[in-house]
């Protein structure tokens, strides 16, 4: 039972090697980069020694965490992946990004070269107020002004899948994508740092529901405890009274004419849908895929699909699954999709001689 325990210990310690190395490969380099976009927050040593430890933390949480299976890919939770999303590098050469991810990529560079091109009438008025609330009173109330901005535009379902630039956006409306790239654009002309801004596609629970995807930005703040969630409105089941038309509502469009001031939209009636990740109510939702301008990175893998044993004790007991790099899991089919989760409990498993000369030769792979 002790060397039954120790190999227990061992292969928990090698799963972020095993399982979860596709997510932190190339986080060596991180320091360095985290580094860039928090100056003066902290000294150079004490960046470095923070940073394996948060990225302990963040493994942790994905490696005790729900995965929701769809489409046979299984994706864990938002607020499970946290600020891992920021502590990993963008575009690891090592690894392949999906197709989707690199096209999720190439459309908003499409979106950012059109709007160096063209942008909305007063669009320069509402970078200059987002900037002014950031030197008066931080990145945070930045951030929600933007939100709050960006989402007196009124929802268009139906758009053509392209990401829409903010001078369309502002003209024909849109969907989540389109506001969410124009909070990015308005953040990243009134200064936000790109490292600090992640555009995040969340993914459908169920199968066989493709339009159910959905896009946020998710913002990193200078001592908040987790990023900020800035969602999007969705499509109006009341119309409001001055739904006439496509692109602004009339306050947005006087905030444009320079009629109001921004902060006018902080006492809409809708109000900003700004908040901390855990709290956010796309918090549950798995995530696919985050990117920016720069890259992507994808968090979802295939399901486990070799079944390794089915037990016979009684109705508790449940099947256990390997994944490809030969790491058990468990799978709640209960509900209507799957969840599934590592199995941890490894010790039965081991008393098997057999067993544990296989798992030895999986963690040490």
């Amino acid at each position: 039972m002790p060397l039954a325990r120790l190999l227990l210990c061992f292969l928990r310690c090698t799963f972020a090697a095993t399982v979860l190395l596709p997510f932190v490969a190339g986080a060596a380099s991180l320091p360095a980069a985290s580094h860039s976009y928090q100056p003066g927050s902290r000294d150079e040593d004490s960046s470095a020694s923070a940073m394996p430890h948060a990225l302990k933390t963040g493994i942790e949480r994905l490696r005790s965490g729900t995965w929701w299976e769809a489409n046979r890919k299984i994706r864990p939770e938002l607020a499970q992946v946290g600020d891992l999303m920021f502590l990993l590098p963008l575009a690891d050469k090592k690894l392949e990004p999906s197709s989707d991810a690199i096209g999720r990529v190439q459309r908003l560079r499409e979106a950012m070269r059109s709007h160096q091109t063209r942008q909305p009438a007063g669009w320069s008025r509402l970078v200059a107020q987002v900037r002014a609330e950031r030197a008066k009173a931080g990145d945070a109330s930045a951030a929600l002004l933007a939100d709050a901005l960006v989402n007196e535009v009124r929802y268009r379902d139906g758009t053509d899948g392209s990401y829409y630039a903010p001078a369309r956006f502002f003209a024909e409306s849109g969907v989540c994508k389109d506001f969410a790239v124009a909070k990015y654009l308005l953040l990243r002309d009134a200064g936000f740092d790109i490292a600090r801004l992640r555009l995040v596609s969340l993914a459908p629970r169920y199968n066989n529901t493709p339009d159910d995807w959905h896009v946020i930005l998710v913002v990193q703040i200078d001592g908040a405890s987790e990023p900020l969630a800035l969602d999007s409105p969705g499509a109006p089941t009341v119309k409001r009274s001055d739904d006439t038309a496509n692109g602004p509502s009339m306050l947005l469009g006087a905030i444009l004419a320079g009629r109001k001031p921004a902060d006018a939209v902080l006492r809409a009636p809708a109000g900003p849908l700004t908040t901390p990740l855990s709290l956010s109510g796309q918090a549950r939702r798995p995530i696919a895929t985050v990117f920016n301008e720069e890259g992507s990175r994808s968090f979802e893998r295939a399901a486990p699909g070799a079944l390794r044993r089915a037990s016979a004790v009684g109705r508790s007991a449940s099947a256990m699954y390997v994944d490809e790099m030969g790491d058990p899991w468990k799978v709640d089919r209960s509900g209507t999709f799957p969840k599934w989760r590592v199995a941890v409990d490894q010790v039965e498993a081991l008393e098997k001689t057999e067993q544990t000369a296989r798992l030895i030769r999986v963690a040490g792979r």
